[in-house]
């Protein structure tokens, strides 16, 4: 009995002492400033040290540059994209690293401290572990990823290039589906490896080949010119490019590519000799005539209407055979029209009359049209002279409420449409009229366009050549005075109209008088009674 009690006593004894031996080695463990046995961040050992020098020994081992360091993951087509290992939950920043380092076996009661450095002996502690991976955020990144993959794609089966000569398909178009279950699983791994790359194309199932005999039929065509429309109107039709390819190169191709590729198929293209841009790049390219008046003492209402008439021809094209009617065009000149009173001629007198001074407008545009050398249908010269052109190149215009009008009209009689074109600019007190359209092989090229007769009509204007290679003319307005005359009205002078083109070594090469003629052949002469 007395040995049983001895040893029972010493067991109480042992005991009592394991006890205190826990109890203090729980409160060192506890107490302690360093991290206890067998604890890791990441592949890094950080046992027994304090925190500060866990943080150096991280920062040492690149464990700061792993956590800010992205994740690049590079796609199909190559589409890329970045992964925040830390926002990702894979990786844990290192002041958290150093906090739960230290926490282990600190942040308990002493026994379950005890405990926790005991099974660390076992299974040691590693806190580099973000929190788990954040599915949530990986798929919103492959999901824009995706798009983003799509929209490279384009629209159609395909594309042709003409200029490159090649057909272009993507391979798998309709079906690079990324394999996301595998991607997610990649950058995970590739995360909680460190890596700073990850190449991943990966997709679900397997691109079939399109049908390229059918693309070939849709392609082939034999080449064809652009032409213009047979109804007047010079609408262009473009060109047709021949085109044509080998099926089977383009499933060999297409076979050999990656899904996500583009297959490149070589065209056999054949350009048409015409195309729809030089066609349109035709019309409207050469100023075929041109005339500029002045008009620096006219008050603001005559410039007013100087300018509502030219706007109202500006821009305004006639195609071949077309005729021209200068009232027809800027209509009837009243205050409902916008036109203000200005002097005009009225009965043989000055007088204000509303509309004044369209008679300058239809007169530039006259001169203009000599100098493109278009058809005069119908035109009458001013009673007495006017004062900002050349005698014999006027144009009078008049809708009276009553009686006769007197129109000015002309006639497209070219091959290709022509365009008028109005300028004004009433700081200079300038109206400029051109007539752009199309230079033919036996038309003049004009380099000069000459309307001067003194020093009050000074028009003389030079005009960079259309074509450097062809030779350039001076067309030329020259007045021929033919005389006096006095009648029951009042005394006056008639006279012609000469159209000279001049070569470059001053060589008059056509003279044509350019008045109308009478039922009887004769010219009619331009008739101006002095003023009175």
């Amino acid at each position: 009995m007395k040995k049983v009690l001895t040893v029972l006593l010493a067991l109480i004894v042992l005991a009592v002492m394991l006890c205190g031996l826990a109890v203090f080695a729980g409160h060192a463990i506890t107490e302690g400033k360093t991290n206890i046995r067998y604890v890791y961040v990441g592949d890094i050992n950080v046992s027994g040290l304090t925190r500060e020098e866990t943080e150096q020994l991280l920062i040492e081992r690149g464990w700061k540059d792993r956590e800010e360091k992205p994740l690049t993951v590079t796609t199909l087509r190559g589409v890329s994209f970045e992964v925040d290992p830390v926002r990702a939950g894979i990786v844990t920043m290192t002041d958290s690293a150093v906090r739960s380092a230290y926490a282990v076996g600190h942040d308990r009661d002493m026994i379950t401290n005890l405990i926790t450095a005991a099974k660390a002996f076992v299974h040691p502690v590693n806190v580099g572990d973000g929190a788990g991976p954040d599915l949530d955020y990986l798929d919103a990144l492959i999901d824009a990823c995706q798009t983003q993959i799509d929209s490279t794609l384009g629209e159609g089966e395909y594309t042709v290039d003409t200029q490159t000569a090649q057909l272009r398909i993507v391979k798998g178009r309709d079906q690079l589906q990324l394999d996301r279950e595998g991607l997610r699983d990649a950058i995970i791994a590739a995360a909680e490896e460190g890596r700073s790359e990850l190449s991943y194309t990966a997709i679900t199932g397997q691109p079939s080949a399109p049908d390229f005999e059918a693309i070939h039929k849709e392609l082939e065509r034999e080449p064809a010119d652009a032409y213009y429309s047979d109804d007047g109107k010079f609408t262009v039709t473009d060109e047709i490019v021949g085109c044509k390819f080998d099926t089977a190169q383009a499933l060999s191709l297409w076979n050999a590519a990656e899904p996500g590729d583009d297959v490149l198929v070589p065209l056999d293209i054949t350009w048409p000799a015409v195309t729809g841009e030089q066609l349109r790049s035709r019309l409207y390219h050469d100023l075929l005539g041109a005339c500029m008046t002045k008009f620096p003492n006219s008050g603001e209402n005559r410039r007013s209407n100087l300018n509502l008439c030219a706007s109202k021809i500006n821009e305004h094209v006639l195609y071949p055979g077309d005729v021209f009617s200068y009232n027809e065009t800027v209509g009837q000149r009243t205050e409902e029209a916008g036109f203000l009173p200005a002097p005009a001629y009225v009965n043989g007198d000055v007088k204000d009359e509303i509309g004044g001074g369209a008679c300058q407008i239809s007169s530039t545009l006259y001169a203009s049209t000599l100098f493109a050398f278009l058809e005069t249908v119908d035109r009458t010269c001013h009673v007495f002279p006017v004062n900002y052109m050349q005698p014999g190149t006027d144009a009078t215009v008049t809708i009276p409420a009553e009686g006769k009008s007197i129109d000015f009209k002309f006639r497209n009689n070219k091959n290709y449409p022509i365009m008028i074109k109005t300028f004004f600019d009433n700081e200079a007190s300038t109206i400029t009229i051109e007539i752009w359209g199309t230079l033919e092989e036996e038309d003049y090229m004009p380099v000069e366009f000459d309307n001067t007769y003194s020093w009050t009509f000074d028009y003389d204007r030079l005009i960079a050549p259309a074509y450097p290679d062809r030779t350039g003319y001076t067309v030329k307005l020259q007045t021929e005075f033919m005389g006096g005359f006095e009648d029951e009205f009042s005394s006056g002078y008639r006279c012609l109209t000469h159209r000279l083109v001049i070569d470059p070594d001053n060589n008059v090469v056509e003279d044509t008088i350019v008045n109308g003629k009478l039922s009887n052949g004769n010219y009619a002469l331009d008739t101006y009674y002095e003023h009175p």
